[in-house]
Order: structure tokens, then sequence, then C-alpha cells
């Protein structure tokens, strides 16, 4: 996109150079047919639109200059998700709504930008994989149940980590007091938002089958 704006531009400055150079030369020799000067001025405002709409496109989605995502005007961006659902027979907690929010998000500003700079990459699914974490923590900060939300992202050979927050509380006490803290828990990313300084990361949470926690007696 760099590259596409520096070269609309580029031709854009030409373009007026050439305009200039035009208007100094005598009338007989600048005199155009009259249906080619509409045609050039067309190409040229066009040129200059591209240009225009590909850098507010580019202050759009990079970092700002304090390191936080995207525009920094209040206005909230929606993150296009690459598939996250883990493989296996999971099934939905029966929590409310079934989208759970993660909380503490400020804290990790820094890693979760660096999350959503990671998701917005081209995902290739034959080898591409983006896993959502949910890791109980008994006697951890966020109190009795208290589940910390991470995610793991691999691209091709590369594999990062990235610290999300922690699950929230109700949900995390609910899990707690319904189900054995043997029981495996699992999370799809269903929303990533952020206006530059906030961000709002939604979760379907998940658990095993009906069928499989009572084989395991979960």
């Amino acid at each position: 996109m760099h590259n596409f704006l520096g070269d609309t531009l580029s031709g854009y400055a030409f373009a007026m150079a050439l305009m200039v150079a035009r208007s100094a030369l005598p009338a007989h020799v600048r005199a155009v047919p009259p249906q080619a000067q509409p045609s050039a001025i067309e190409k040229l405002r066009a040129a200059a639109n591209r240009a225009v709409a590909a850098k507010l496109e580019l202050d759009a989605l990079a970092p700002s200059g304090d390191g936080t995502w995207g525009p920094s005007s209040g206005n909230w961006v929606e993150i296009d998700l690459p598939p996250s659902r883990p493989d296996g027979n999971w099934v939905a907690w029966k929590y409310r709504s079934g989208a759970i929010a993660v909380r503490g998000t400020s804290r990790h500003a820094p890693e979760i930008d660096g999350f959503i700079r990671a998701v917005m990459k081209p995902f290739e699914p034959s080898k591409d994989l983006i896993e959502i974490e949910l890791h109980r923590e008994p006697d951890g900060p966020h109190g009795p149940g208290g589940i910390s939300v991470g995610a793991t992202v691999i691209f091709g050979h590369q594999a990062s980590y990235y610290v999300l927050g922690h699950l929230d509380r109700g949900a995390a006490a609910w899990l707690d007091e319904t189900y054995s803290r043997d029981m495996p828990v699992a999370a799809e990313l269903v929303r990533l938002a952020s206006d530059g300084k906030r961000y709002v990361i939604n979760l379907a949470c998940l658990m095993p089958s009906k069928e499989q926690r009572a084989q395991f007696e979960l």
C-alpha cells in the first residue's frame, strides 16, 4: 500500500508539472483537441482521488504514535476475524447470551496491538492457526476460579503468544461453581474491536459435550 501511495502521488506531481510547463508555451503550441483535455483532467482527478483514499485507509489501519492500534478519533474499528474455533466436539457454556467479555485489556495494550496486527495478516487454514487459550487460576489475582485469557498465533513456522486479559469474573465464578475444575475449557474469538485506546474482546466459551462430560464424570 505504501508503494501504491508513493507511485500515485509521484504521478500526480508529474502531471501538475506538465500542466505548468504547457501553460508557458505559446497558445498555438499548447492547443489540444477539445475532446482530449477533459480526458486528461479526469485521469488526473482519478489519480488524486486514489491517492487520498489510499492515505485515509493507511491512516486508519496503522498503529498510532503512542503504540495503540487504529485511529485515535474515538471511532471503533471492527477487526475481521479468521477462524479460531478449536477442533473437537465442543459446546457453548450456558451462561447468559454465550458471548463472554475479556476484562483487564488496558493492562495488556501492547500485546493486544500485536495480536490485532497478527490476525489481520492473510490467513491460510491449512498451515496457519489461531487458538484462544483459557487458563484457570484458582489462586490467581482475578478471584476464586479466575481464568486468564491468551492467544497463540501460528503463521507458517512462526508462533507467537499474546496475553489478552482475564475472563469476566461472573462467568468464571459460574463455571467454578457449576463444573469440576478438571473439566477442559476452550474458546472461540467472536468479536475484536478497538478505538485506538480501548478494546472489546468477546469469546464464545466452550466445554466438552454432555456425553463426554458424563463419560469422564466432569
